[in-house]
């Protein structure tokens, strides 16, 4: 399916929205009957499972039916609910969250939530996939590139859980638009290696979110939150000489309060988040080069063999031959 013809795929009435437009926006769909119902946080609602559509893939994508609602319900899944066209109000656990075009809203797994009536102007699309795609399978994709991306997982997960749920408004010149359309074109008109396609447009979006998320959380007070991710930056960059008293010196702290703080931020120390980058830019190598094992450690600051397997081994518990291993074979 090419783009063009998209918009007019999704604006052509289906089959269960013609049965709406007929029995009226307060009737269900038949097939609610079918869908187990559960009692949680002191009220039944439904339990959306999506066991069928996720068997065999990573990712199951939905356009939601116009002229009905959503009842409230909770998912055993993640779930991204994205605005393709006007708008959609939701009910959150209790909280109305009001969603225009271009926002996208991640849901925790067991979060209870509704979606108002949508009209003939709202297009919105739902992305469901099981919560180790999301924790796991970013953090090999992302975290293995650099701490900033492993930081960024791990505060974006922590804070979804914690929170429930994440709402990121539209920004200009946002290109998660269109990184959902190329992902809706290979869901409908699927091809050779579609599987592939929306698992690596997948990864394109999530690294859009983890920008956005960075700007969202990161750029309140610029004297405190938001530099922990410009030091990840600074080591990450200069992994290969940065010390704790020339880091702290460039940001303005004292050595102390530096690594105090680092620990309090990341659950590293100064000296772990140095190994860490080391080990990722070991593993873009390994990934990527046939370099020997003993060149690979020397390039990322190692010239005791026997400690870069030790610290290698620890991290990811396999040889570093083993790790390359499994990346060409996987």
């Amino acid at each position: 399916m090419k783009l063009e013809e998209l918009d007019r795929f999704l604006n052509t009435y289906t089959e269960s929205e013609r049965w709406h437009l007929q029995q009226g926006p307060q009737v269900l769909s038949p097939r609610y009957q079918a869908i187990a119902r559960t009692w949680f946080a002191g009220r039944e609602m439904y339990l959306f499972r999506f066991k069928t559509l996720l068997e065999n893939r990573y990712v199951c994508v939905n356009k939601e039916s116009r002229f009905t609602h959503i009842p409230e319900h909770i998912h055993t899944v993640i779930e991204f609910v994205y605005v393709y066209a006007g708008h959609c109000t939701q009910m959150i656990d209790g909280r109305e969250v009001t969603m225009q075009q271009g926002d996208i809203c991640l849901l925790d797994t067991q979060v209870p939530h509704s979606i108002g009536y949508l009209g003939a102007e709202d297009i919105v699309i739902t992305i469901e996939m099981q919560k180790d795609y999301l924790t796991r399978g970013f953090l090999q994709r992302l975290g293995n590139n650099g701490i900033i991306n492993s930081f960024l997982m791990n505060a974006l997960s922590q804070n979804a859980a914690h929170d429930q749920y994440l709402l990121f408004k539209k920004r200009e010149e946002n290109p998660i638009h269109g990184i959902i359309q190329h992902i809706l074109c290979e869901s409908y008109d699927p091809g050779l290696c579609s599987d592939k396609m929306i698992d690596a447009y997948m990864v394109l979006l999530f690294c859009e979110i983890l920008r956005q998320y960075k700007n969202q959380t990161f750029s309140g007070d610029p004297g405190t939150r938001w530099k922990i991710v410009d030091i990840l930056d600074y080591i990450e960059n200069h992994y290969l000489t940065a010390t704790l008293q020339e880091t702290a010196q460039i940001f303005g702290f004292h050595p102390n309060y530096l690594s105090a703080y680092i620990k309090k931020e990341t659950g590293r120390s100064f000296k772990e988040l140095i190994i860490l980058q080391r080990m990722c830019q070991a593993c873009f190598y390994l990934s990527n080069t046939n370099l020997p094992v003993c060149e690979i450690a020397q390039k990322v600051g190692y010239d005791n063999l026997g400690f870069f397997y030790k610290k290698f081994e620890h991290l990811y518990h396999v040889t570093p031959s083993h790790w390359r291993e499994l990346q060409h074979n996987g």
